[in-house]
Parts: C-alpha cells; sequence; structure tokens
C-alpha cells in the first residue's frame, strides 16, 4: 500500500495550548473546526487511531534524544495530514503510517547517516556507507505490486542535516533528497521512477526507519486501514469468513476503485496489485445489511490459477452474483471458481 510520504496527525489543539506538551491530547471533537476533525469524530475507529497516536507520541517523545526536532516533525506532519480534506481512507492511512514512524525503535538511539534503512512501508531499503569527504555510497531498493527499483551511486552531504544524490548514465535525470528528521530519514524523489531506473508506480521518496525490516516494524494493513471496510464489526465478520484468505484480499487492494451494484444493493471495491493485475486481483462486495461477498484470484495447491469466491449469504454460496461474473469476465481468464461457502465446491469454466 501506498502512503503519501507525510501526512500529520491532527492534534491542533494541543499543540498549541502552552500548558500542555506539544501533541499530548486527541482532538476535542466538541470544538471540531474542519473537515479532517469533523470526519475524525465522525468515526469510532479514527477517534481511537487519534488517542492511540496522541499515546505514542508522548512515549516516543520520552524515547528520543531528539524531542525538540521530534515536535518539528509532528507539527510538520499535522499541516500535511491536512491535505487529506475529510477523505476517510487518506486519514486512516494516515493514522497507520505515523504510528509507525513513531515506534520505539523508530526514534530512539543517536541518528548517523550510515547503516541499513527501512521506509516506513516496508516496500523500500536503504543501505548507506561512508565513502570520504562526506560522500556516502548508497544503494536503494523498491517495490510497487511486481514492479521493482534498484538504484546505487554516491550521495554528498549539503551540511548537517541534508545529503544530495544525483544520478549519472541512464540515470542522469535522477535526482533525491535526503532530510534527517531527528532518527530517521526523508526522501524526496524530484522526478518520476522511470528516472531512476524503476518500474512502473516504484518511486524511492518516504520515511525511512533506522534497520532492516527484520528488525522494524513496518505497517501491517488490514481492510480498515485501507478505508475499503468502515465498520470493526464488518471487518471482524469478514475476517471470519475468508480466513487465511482475508491477508490475500488486503494485499489484493493496492490499488482499488469502488461502485455501487444495483443487483445487491450493495458496494463494490475492484482492487489488484499494480504490475500483475491479472494474476493478483479481488473482488470485494459489502451491502448495508452486513452481507458480504469476495472473489479472488489465485492460485490452488498445486499452483494452477483459480478463483475463490465467498459468500455471508447463504442464498449465494452456490452461485456467483452478476458483478462477479462481469468482473472475471472483464479479465477475458476462463478458471476454476472455487465456492468457499459451499465446501469448496469447484465450478468448471
Amino acid at each position: 500500500m501506498r502512503l503519501s510520504p507525510r501526512l500529520a496527525l491532527p492534534l491542533a489543539a494541543a499543540l498549541a495550548a502552552a500548558a500542555l506538551p506539544a501533541a499530548a491530547a486527541g482532538i476535542d471533537c466538541a470544538k471540531a473546526a474542519n473537515r479532517n476533525e469533523q470526519t475524525i469524530c465522525a468515526d469510532p475507529v479514527l477517534r481511537q487511531r487519534d488517542s492511540d497516536l496522541a499515546a505514542a507520541y508522548a512515549t516516543a517523545r520520552k524515547a528520543s534524544d531528539y524531542r525538540g526536532e521530534l515536535k518539528k516533525d509532528q507539527q510538520a506532519w499535522l499541516r500535511e495530514r491536512d491535505r487529506c480534506d475529510g477523505q476517510l481512507r487518506c486519514l486512516r492511512m494516515a493514522y497507520v503510517g505515523r504510528l509507525t514512524e513513531l515506534g520505539p525503535a523508530a526514534v530512539s538511539g543517536k541518528f548517523d547517516w550510515s547503516g541499513e534503512w527501512t521506509r516506513s512501508d516496508g516496500t523500500a531499503t536503504l543501505a548507506l556507507k561512508p565513502a570520504g569527504d562526506d560522500r556516502y555510497e548508497l544503494e536503494l531498493q523498491a517495490s510497487s505490486g511486481a514492479n521493482t527499483g534498484l538504484l546505487s551511486g554516491r550521495a554528498r552531504k549539503a551540511g548537517d542535516s541534508e545529503m544530495a544524490f544525483k544520478g549519472q548514465g541512464d540515470n542522469a535525470a535522477c535526482e533525491l533528497t535526503f532530510h534527517r528528521f531527528h532518527r530517521q530519514i526523508q526522501i524526496e524523489q524530484q522526478h518520476t521512477g522511470s528516472d531512476c531506473g524503476a518500474g512502473m508506480g516504484v518511486h524511492f521518496s518516504g520515511r525511512y526507519l533506522p534497520g532492516l525490516p527484520a528488525a522494524v516494524a513496518t505497517t501491517h494493513w488490514t481492510l480498515l486501514d485501507l478505508g475499503v471496510v468502515l465498520k470493526p464489526e464488518d471487518d471482524a465478520r469478514l475476517r471470519k469468513l475468508l480466513g487465511d484468505d482475508y491477508d490475500a484480499l488486503v494485499e489484493r487492494m493496492d490499488v482499488a476503485d469502488t461502485r455501487a451494484d444495483d443487483e445487491l444493493k450493495a458496494q463494490v471495491t475492484n482492487g489488484y496489485v499494480r504490475g500483475v493485475a491479472v494474476d493478483m486481483r479481488a473482488l470485494l462486495i459489502q451491502a448495508a445489511d452486513g452481507r458480504q461477498w469476495a472473489a479472488i484470484r489465485g492460485e490452488d495447491k498445486q499452483g494452477h490459477a483459480e478463483l475463490r469466491y465467498y459468500s455471508s449469504d447463504p442464498a449465494w454460496t452456490g452461485k456467483l452474483p452478476a458483478a462477479v461474473d462481469a468482473w472475471s469476465d472483464g479479465y477475458q481468464e476462463q478458471v476454476p471458481v472455487r465456492l468457499m461457502s459451499a465446501g469448496g465446491r469447484v465450478l468448471r469454466p
């Protein structure tokens, strides 16, 4: 999943209150003053995230050796968060991403450019090694769905808190700026991924936390966090319905679009993984009364392509809604359909 590099915490009232530490308390919903705050106060999930984030920030301030810089970073994040403009999906993703950035391992310790770094969303890594004269050898790896990018070369420090990279040869148009934020690095990419030798949808921008993925608690997405499912109880029902396929559904919501379905009086969300849309795709249908349908394109135990279909409505466990039929036909691929909610019976194409 993709996050804006900087999204901000909705704690403006706390930041402005001299009697309280910066961002020490969440939104006062009685005084919600803008679209973001109003959306947060109207959504129980976001209200809980707001409380969690306030506590995480207070803990991070105690753990950090750079409290002043952390405060400035939090304030800058707040300003960027305002760009969500009340959009629930944007706000939910912002909260989860920032909670990752405020984790103990992400803020503790002394800063050193040298070492291994992991982007907060877990889809990119950075390695920096001293090369003399304020220069560093760098290697960046990133992915977006099935597309990847690899970039290497030398970057040069520009003061204590910045470093710049200019590509050469085929990557001559590639420019990266590295900013130090307390214990973390923010990379800003000036051009497109292709300018930096990366595949479609791949970029190197974002917040990088100290350590490799195995040691860094990167963001673990849920359908609630992505705004694909609105209520915790609906998410719980979907987890029960799908079992192990819940994570497969989340993965396939890398890119998602939503529309209404008249037949089922429901909302249909089509999702796919960038670069492998045919092989890694899913459809989720949700009705206001709690009924759910899901179709996940995957593979059987022998590695053969199949469509796994689920329905919480007994009337639909043995047949496909028109929305699923049309969606599957749209990819012009005929694969067996496994009726997971009807004992795993297989419908051959």
